[in-house]
């Protein structure tokens, strides 16, 4: 009978909802989540105003350059850089996934160690997606202030170490072959990028496919990974 009641309440409740004129609901909402309306409408406006900023200290005299698509100042085809780009979609993803999980698990109050790995493999693949997207350690900062790439090198090695280390226990109950066979595919990369395994055709064409490849094996594992603690949050809901 309670649950009878349960259920008459829920189909009430949605059918006042239903009967709400749009303008109310629209207003109720965004009364309700005031804070995401406006980091919404904040955030854009504070990265357009750093972008006209930006291009005011560049010099340049149509601020497009640094709004528009790639191809379309440089008048590129449709197809270029087409890996490149796509690769991106993984790292986009791979962060995504890992930060809200961490989100997700410290919501919960799941174990550290689970947050820990999913909060900084985010960071993580944030940086190393911003890094391909931006070339920081092929261009930007070589062009602004020298840094040698192979410092980004070893301070992306440094910390997937502290990563391994700081969540040892709970790296080591995921499928952490997968993300081992990523770092393989990215050191294939950089031995084809530094000429260490010689390639005499298409050179760039194996170097970006091992590097997509790596991408995607890397994103993968992170997908697994973060429906796994999903499985073990939810068997353990249902257990306790």
């Amino acid at each position: 009978m309670q649950q009878w009641n349960n259920l008459l309440g829920e189909f009430a409740y949605q059918g006042h909802i239903v009967c709400m004129n749009p303008l109310q609901l629209a207003l109720s909402g965004i009364r309700n989540n005031y804070k995401a309306y406006i980091f919404s409408l904040f955030f854009p406006s504070l990265v357009l105003f750093g972008t006209w900023q930006f291009g005011r200290f560049l010099g340049l005299e149509d601020l497009g350059e640094l709004t528009r698509d790639p191809n379309t100042v440089l008048k590129g085809h449709v197809y270029t850089g087409m890996i490149s780009n796509a690769g991106i979609f993984f790292w986009s993803a791979s962060a995504t996934i890992c930060l809200f999980m961490a989100v997700f698990l410290y919501e919960r109050a799941a174990y550290h160690g689970k947050t820990l790995l999913m909060l900084f493999a985010g960071l993580l693949s944030f940086v190393m997606g911003f890094d391909d997207v931006y070339q920081m350690h092929e261009k930007m900062f070589i062009d602004i202030r020298y840094i040698p790439e192979e410092l980004f090198f070893l301070a992306y090695a440094v910390f997937m170490a502290f990563i391994v280390l700081v969540c040892f226990r709970t790296f080591m109950q995921t499928d952490f072959m997968l993300w081992f066979m990523a770092l393989g595919l990215f050191m294939l990369s950089l031995l084809v990028d530094h000429d260490f395994i010689l390639v005499h055709k298409d050179h760039a064409f194996w170097e970006d496919s091992f590097k997509f490849a790596g991408i995607f094996t890397w994103s993968v594992y992170y997908l697994r990974t973060a429906m796994l603690f999903l499985q073990h949050e939810f068997d353990f809901s249902r257990n306790a």
